[in-house]
């Protein structure tokens, strides 16, 4: 036997009064929500990726090389006793297969930010940002834009591998 309190009751009487007002077939209605979820599943990555690299007078780039990086967390570091305007981009690369390559130009996803002295900052996308380079490869590029007074800038990334 089933067992409701008054409040479960009401409310499935109003949902049920109120299905049948808009024209739903109940039963249909109870059925679908319960397929979606019988389908939705909480797991982890199965190919965690972290990756750091320095930055001090040119580009550098990190990643996999292979298949789709898809990014959930950048964190930036400026070890500069100025503000930093740094770049983040898709790297091009002139003849690599690989994310230690010479970076020749750039692709999206891109940003710039600004990083204070001594400071850091963490960014995070809850729908991740997807590398997958022009010439095949799953690298996430780094260029400090401003001028350096003796510091450097360092970037992680966090994210996985498809």
């Amino acid at each position: 036997m089933l067992k409701m309190s008054a409040k479960q009751l009401k409310t499935t009487v109003l949902f049920t009064v109120m299905a049948i007002g808009l024209g739903f077939n109940v039963s249909n209605a109870l059925a679908a929500s319960g397929v979606k979820a019988a389908y939705v599943e909480t797991v982890s990555p199965s190919k965690p990726f972290s990756g750091t690299v320095q930055v001090l007078n040119s580009a550098a780039a990190v990643g996999p090389g292979t298949g789709i990086l898809g990014v959930t967390s950048i964190t930036l570091t400026n070890f500069d006793s100025s503000a930093q305007q740094v770049f983040v981009f898709a790297p091009v690369f002139s003849n690599s297969t690989t994310c230690s390559g010479s970076i020749i130009g750039g692709g999206t996803p891109q940003m710039t930010v600004y990083v204070q002295p001594f400071s850091t900052l963490h960014l995070t996308y809850p729908s991740p940002l997807v590398f997958s380079s022009a010439t095949g490869t799953a690298c996430v590029a780094v260029e400090v834009t401003t001028t350096l007074h003796g510091g450097g800038v360092e970037m992680i990334v966090n994210g996985f591998i498809n």
